[in-house]
């Protein structure tokens, strides 16, 4: 019995290592990443749009920016969330002004991309979007919002975004805003997880389909967060 055992795991290991000799881990990656459908779920390509007037049809090296149509599709990747992102500053009216008003620059400044290579990239809104876009040969480009700032206290602005083609909110970034607080703002917890408006913008997130992106947040308004999804489900 023991000189059987012996013999069919020395059998399993020579057939396992000579099975692995015979096809190279490259190029079998290389064959399930060409089946598959990959998705970026975040890029700061916008900033770079709009601050430096990057092309994003065009093949670009490091460090102009590691990201365009050209290398997408090199790259096989066949989706991907645009972020339009503001860093957190003092919210004052003037700063959640142009905090506002910088994000629907970078949400414009990917709707023109789009528009420019239409034979290369689409917007995205839908999950569906994604396997359909890549089956033409183009890149489905999904939209998301990194921080919440621009919302400032006006929950009319999530269906405005939302209607704008933003699919996910980065709640909050660095520091506290309006909506929650952070884990990194040097002055500690404002809210004790989320405002009661923050409570209000995440109750719209949900209704209208919004991803609610937990990135910067503090352990407090997760939790917070948490038993809000909890009552809005009615788990």
């Amino acid at each position: 019995m023991f000189i059987k055992r012996y013999l069919f795991s020395f059998t399993v290991i020579f057939f396992t290592a000579n099975f692995v000799n015979a096809v190279k881990p490259e190029k079998n990656a290389g064959e399930i990443h060409e089946r598959i459908l990959t998705i970026d779920t975040h890029c700061d390509t916008p900033m770079a749009i709009v601050r430096n007037g990057f092309d994003m049809g065009k093949r670009n090296e490091p460090p102009e920016s590691r990201v365009d149509f050209v290398r997408m599709k090199e790259g096989g990747l066949d989706a991907i969330f645009f972020a339009a992102f503001t860093g957190q500053k003092p919210r004052t009216p003037e700063n959640i002004t142009n905090a506002y008003n910088m994000a629907h620059k970078m949400i414009d400044a990917t709707y023109q991309a789009c528009n420019n290579y239409n034979d290369l990239a689409v917007i995205a809104t839908a999950a569906s979007d994604a396997k359909r876009v890549a089956a033409k040969g183009m890149r489905a480009i999904y939209i998301g919002m990194e921080n919440g700032f621009p919302i400032g206290t006006s929950l009319n602005r999530v269906k405005e975004f939302y209607d704008r083609g933003v699919r996910y909110i980065t709640l909050c970034h660095s520091y506290n805003n309006d909506i929650c607080d952070s884990s990194t703002d040097p002055d500690g917890p404002e809210h004790n997880g989320l405002s009661k408006f923050g409570e209000e913008v995440v109750k719209e997130m949900n209704k209208l389909g919004i991803i609610i992106d937990i990135s910067h947040i503090s352990d407090e308004s997760f939790l917070s967060l948490l038993r809000k999804v909890e009552e809005a489900v009615n788990i």
